[in-house]
Formats: structure tokens, C-alpha cells, sequence
């Protein structure tokens, strides 16, 4: 295994693992945004065995249909909100501060004060709050697999715990010798908790079952004009 944290410490270790968790979930396995609107990533045949579980419970996530809400803190900076989220196997909507973004056939990202919109999903607009489409499900499953690759500094550790009245299966890895990653599965295999040094977020509602009629379309008129993001 690579260990890029023996050379570093303090701050420094922070800023590597930072690095690690958002371009796990930033990167190229990211869910593509043309029809169908998800991809599968291959689970890893060299993982712990407890996290190899896991990661296939979470890609039972692919196929759920369900709403629900976050609350969401990006450590970096202290950013909080709250997202809402519409999923179906075929796309999803997600709404957090004054951003909209449809992930599916016709792909959108949305400033709701301007209402407006640009044809394509753009990640940069979620990564201010912390989160990338699919966070419930390729994200975070993603930078977990990263940080596995990348440390062996102790086994993994299972736990429970409740969300939003939901029964949670957890799953802990070390990050360095002090920084926990834990990631825990709804039974539909939905992350409903992360924590990590990134960002945290943990279900606050739930709901599995089909979404209300027209919940993936485009709101607004679609520009080419994006100057209503402003400057990021």
C-alpha cells in the first residue's frame, strides 16, 4: 500500500487527507450525467474483507428511489446547509442553498434566485457545499475506498447507529493515528451518515418510494450564459 502520510504531520497530514477524500469523490469515477445517469464502480478485490461487504451493500444504492434530507457541514471553511434529495435509478435532484442540480437525461445545474439554468451537472457548484452528486452512494463509497488503499494503520471498525429514525450499518476506518472515516448504510444500502475529514453529513428525513410526477425536470430556461454563478 501507498502511505503518503509518513513524510508528513500536524496541518500538513490534514491537507493530504482533505485531498484524498475530495478527489475520491471528485475524480473520474464520478456517475456520468447522460442517460440513465449513474455508474457502478468496480468493487476493489484487495480490500479488508468487512469493507469489501460494505461497498456491496452500497451499490445496492443504484437501483433506489427514495427523498430524503442532509444536514451537511464542510469542515473546510465551516459551511453548513441542508441538501434535499429525489432519487430514482435513472437521476436525481438535489437542492442545497440557492443551487438545484438534475443528474439524469437532461442533465441541469440551477441558481434558484436567478432562476436559471446551464445544461450540464457541475461539481464545482456542489463542492462549495461539501457534497458531489451521487453523495449518497459513488462519493462517499469512493473516497472510502481510498482511504482504505491508502492507510493501514488498524482494522476496520463496525457499529450501528440511528438517523432520522433509520437503523444505520457503520463502517470505520483510521485516517493517520487520530482522524476517523465513518461511513454508515441505510438498509437500502443509501449512505445516511459520513464523517471524514472533508466534510459531514447525516440524514435528518427519509423516505423510500416513488417521487412525485415531473420531480427530475428542469425547472428553469436553460442558457449558455452561466455569468448568473457569479465568481467561485
Amino acid at each position: 500500500m501507498v502511505r503518503p502520510l509518513l513524510a508528513v504531520s500536524g496541518l500538513s497530514a490534514l491537507a493530504v487527507l482533505l485531498a484524498l477524500v475530495v478527489g475520491a469523490c471528485s475524480g473520474g469515477d464520478r456517475p456520468s450525467t447522460s442517460a440513465g445517469g449513474t455508474t457502478t464502480t468496480a468493487l476493489a478485490e484487495d480490500l479488508p474483507p468487512e469493507v469489501e461487504a460494505f461497498l456491496r451493500r452500497a451499490a445496492a444504492a443504484e437501483g433506489a428511489t427514495f427523498e430524503a434530507s442532509y444536514d451537511v457541514l464542510r469542515k473546510l471553511g465551516g459551511v453548513r446547509s441542508t441538501a434535499s434529495v429525489i432519487v430514482r435509478p435513472d437521476g436525481a435532484r438535489i437542492e442545497v442553498g440557492d443551487l438545484l442540480v438534475v443528474v439524469g437525461t437532461h442533465p441541469a445545474t440551477c441558481r434558484l434566485s436567478a432562476e436559471a439554468c446551464v445544461d450540464e451537472v457541475r461539481e464545482d457548484q456542489l463542492g462549495e457545499y461539501g457534497i458531489f452528486s451521487r453523495f449518497w452512494s459513488t462519493g462517499p463509497a469512493d473516497a472510502l475506498r481510498t482511504v482504505v488503499r491508502r492507510e493501514d494503520d488498524g482494522p476496520p471498525v463496525t457499529s450501528t447507529r440511528t438517523a432520522a429514525g433509520v437503523p444505520l450499518e457503520c463502517i470505520a476506518v483510521p485516517v493517520g493515528s487520530s482522524l476517523p472515516a465513518t461511513s454508515c448504510l441505510t438498509p437500502e444500502g443509501v449512505f445516511g451518515f459520513v464523517d471524514n475529514p472533508a466534510v459531514r453529513y447525516e440524514l435528518t428525513s427519509y423516505r423510500v418510494g416513488p417521487p412525485p410526477a415531473g420531480a427530475l425536470d428542469v425547472p428553469f430556461l436553460v442558457t449558455d450564459d452561466d455569468s448568473f454563478f457569479g465568481t467561485t
